[in-house]
């Protein structure tokens, strides 16, 4: 667990966390040089005052309670409140979490429309692939019906859409 810890917080740092200019300014701004006057008062003690610690979203986030009872944790980061206070940490963990555990679904598809698109068939529109595919995988799906009482109940589960094979 630590390792993994310790790769998520340097793909946060190399990858999604922001360059911290606004602190270098205020060096450069309190920093005098020998034509410079003094520095300002108020930026000295704003320099003083900041905490690395509470700039890092990261850090920040990491040093938060648990919240319990969460099942879908890329609907918490969808919230406002959380997209306000972590913005760049909400991004990366939207990105994190929206890919799929599993690629079955998409290879599925991708060979099944390999199939489809041959070398004599190398000409058809995004269209009619995307057509072509609904319709294979709508034949997959095949209902068989003795009576007319039988398709009316199906229709009224499914909203209407029944794909019969008579």
């Amino acid at each position: 667990m630590p390792t993994a810890k310790a790769n998520m917080k340097l793909f946060w740092e190399t990858k999604y966390k922001p360059d911290d200019n606004s602190a270098s300014m205020t060096q450069s701004l309190t920093t005098p040089s020998s034509t410079e006057k003094a520095p300002n008062e108020f930026l000295q003690w704003l320099k003083d005052d900041e905490d690395p610690l509470i700039r890092d979203e990261y850090t920040r986030y990491c040093a938060l309670p648990q919240v319990p009872g969460i099942k879908q944790g890329y609907k918490w980061w969808l919230e406002p409140t959380q997209q306000k206070s972590f913005p760049n940490l909400s991004k990366m963990a939207l990105d994190i979490l929206l890919i799929p555990a599993m690629s079955a679904d998409p290879e599925r598809l991708f060979s099944s429309a390999k199939i489809t698109i041959s070398d004599r068939r190398n000409r058809l529109g995004i269209y009619t692939i995307e057509a072509l595919e609904c319709l294979k995988s709508w034949l997959g799906i095949q209902v068989i019906l003795d009576d007319d009482e039988e398709e009316e109940s199906l229709l009224e589960d499914s909203g209407g859409v029944v794909v019969v094979e008579t």
